[in-house]
């Protein structure tokens, strides 16, 4: 029987008692990678480019950062995911975990999820490119609002999109033999019959969002862990327990 969110997030929170100090510290560990590669585009010349060239090397780069961000991120949910309630010791840090362990499934595992969830933006950043640079505050923010009304009408079908493939992570964590294909396609019959209550996770994580906000950002390093801690009790409640042979 599944359990309901409620329970899940008990579960999270249960397997974080005692591991949050560290959970926290690979989150900040992780933000602050993030925003130092996230310098490179704005330091790059890229962004002042006037050519297609340009522009198109600007995204690229992006693109390149966001993958190695991920990469890092499989560290800590690879982490959060093998802790079990009541385990308080220290364990080791293991941020670079998924660059030493399959690293091309993760990354094209990350790829085709990320393509498939950007392509309801296309016609938000086609928008927002047309855009003329160096405009006034005056007129940039009536500019914006198309640009916010697109990104805001493709974030719902871009969410049920990604549903199908949101534990594809887990499973190459269970079995880095397997291709990414083959996790991509095992998430999407795992999750048949399951969209509406990871949609329900999801939603339950929503509040939080004003948390962050107010906390300048500050929250998202203790909200990070909830949320991973949360999908693998998810994972770890619907995946297909190993038969006993008597």
């Amino acid at each position: 029987m599944n359990a309901p969110t409620k329970e899940l997030k008990r579960r999270a929170r249960a397997a974080l008692t005692g591991n949050y100090f560290q959970s926290t510290s690979m989150a900040t560990s992780l933000s602050l990678f993030f925003f130092a590669l996230s310098l490179l585009p704005h330091y790059s010349g890229f962004a002042q480019g006037e050519d297609i060239l340009s522009h198109s090397l600007y995204w690229v780069l992006w693109g390149i950062i966001l993958l190695l961000a991920a990469l890092m991120e499989v560290g800590m949910v690879q982490f959060i995911y093998t802790l079990k309630p009541g385990q308080d010791k220290k364990q080791p840090s293991r941020l670079f975990y998924g660059f030493r362990n399959q690293p091309d499934a993760f990354l094209l595992t990350f790829a085709f999820r990320g393509l498939i969830f950007l392509v309801w933006f296309i016609p938000a950043i086609s928008c927002y490119l047309r855009i003329p640079r160096g405009l006034e505050p005056s007129r940039l923010l009536p500019a914006l609002a198309p640009v916010l009304l697109l990104s805001l009408a493709g974030l719902v079908p871009a969410l049920v999109t990604a549903l199908p493939f949101c534990l594809s992570t887990y499973i190459l964590l269970d079995d880095l033999s397997c291709s990414p294909q083959e996790a991509l396609l095992a998430s999407i019959q795992l999750m048949r019959g399951q969209k509406g209550r990871m949609l329900g996770l999801w939603l339950g994580f929503l509040p939080f969002a004003f948390l962050v906000i107010g906390s300048s950002g500050l929250a998202f390093l203790w909200i990070q862990p909830y949320f991973h801690a949360s999908m693998a009790q998810f994972y770890q409640d619907i995946k297909p327990k190993p038969s006993v042979v008597e």
